[in-house]
C-alpha cells in the first residue's frame, strides 16, 4: 500500500538520528552521566534531542531532587559540549536511506537542517556523511535563542529559505525535535524505528526506505508495506 504528501515547497531535516547516525553517542554520554550521579527517574532516553544546556538543567534537578545521592555533580554544559565534540569527531556514517533522499530533493526544492547541535559539529557531521553541500541552508543551536522543543530552529530555516513553515516538511526522530516542528506549523514525517519513542507528526515512518521522492510532481511517496 502506497501513500503520497503533495503540496509543500521545502524540506527541513533534523541531523542527528536522522541524516547522520550519531544519536548512539549521545546516549552513551547521557547514559555514563547518569550512572556516574547514581541517578534514578531518568534514562538516557528521556534525554534524545535536548540541547546540552536543557539536558544539564534535567540532571540538576535530578541532583537536587529530595532522596538524591548527591555525591556527583551534573556536568556543565561546556562540558558536555567538549565530550559531545569529541565523541563525534570520528562520525561519519549517514542514517540509511538518508543520503539518495537528499540528492533527490536538492536542486528541485529548498532544503535545509535544523538542529540542536552546535554548528561546528553539525557541519562536521554533514560533511563526514557527504551531505554538506546539498543543503540550502543549515540552522543550528547557534542560531537561534531557544533550541528545541521550542519551534525557533524551523521557524528559521523556513525563513532562510524563503518560505512560510506551513509548507515545508519536517523529519524527525525524537520527541522533542517533533514537537517543535509540529509547534511551527510544519508537516511533520516522524523516523523511528522504535515504536515505543511517540512522535508528534502526521505520517511515521520506520526508516527511509520507506519514502521516496518524485521529481515529477515534486511529492513524497510513501510504502507503508517496506
Amino acid at each position: 500500500m502506497s501513500d503520497s504528501i503533495t503540496g509543500f515547497s521545502g524540506a527541513v531535516f533534523d541531523c542527528d538520528g536522522i541524516l547522520v547516525d550519531s544519536e548512539a553517542p549521545w546516549i552513551d554520554l547521557m547514559a555514563g552521566y547518569l550512572t556516574s550521579m547514581s541517578a534514578s527517574g531518568l534514562s538516557p532516553e528521556d534525554l534524545r534531542g535536548l540541547t546540552s544546556d536543557e539536558a544539564v538543567a534535567r540532571l540538576q534537578r535530578i541532583h537536587e531532587a529530595p532522596g538524591s545521592p548527591g555525591d556527583v555533580r551534573p556536568p556543565t554544559a561546556g562540558e558536555v559540549d567538549r565530550a559531545y565534540s569529541a565523541a563525534l569527531e570520528h562520525v561519519a556514517a549517514p542514517m540509511p536511506g538518508a543520503p539518495e533522499l537528499v540528492a533527490s530533493l536538492s536542486g528541485t526544492i529548498p532544503i535545509a537542517v535544523a538542529s540542536n547541535g552546535r554548528g561546528e559539529d553539525v557541519r562536521g557531521l554533514l560533511e563526514r556523511a557527504g551531505m554538506l553541500d546539498f543543503f540550502d541552508a543549515i540552522i543550528t543551536i547557534d542560531d537561534v535563542d531557544q533550541g528545541k522543543p521550542a519551534p525557533d530552529p524551523y521557524l528559521l530555516a523556513a525563513r532562510r529559505l524563503g518560505l512560510s513553515a506551513s509548507t515545508v516538511v519536517a523529519f524527525e526522530d525524537s520527541p522533542v525535535g517533533s514537537q517543535a516542528a509540529h509547534t511551527a506549523g510544519c508537516t511533520v514525517i516522524g523516523v523511528n524505528n522504535d515504536p515505543s519513542i511517540e512522535l508528534a507528526g502526521e505520517v511515521r515512518l520506520r526508516h527511509f526506505a520507506q519514502l521516496r521522492f518524485d521529481p515529477r510532481t515534486r511529492s513524497l511517496l510513501i510504502d507503508t508495506e517496506h
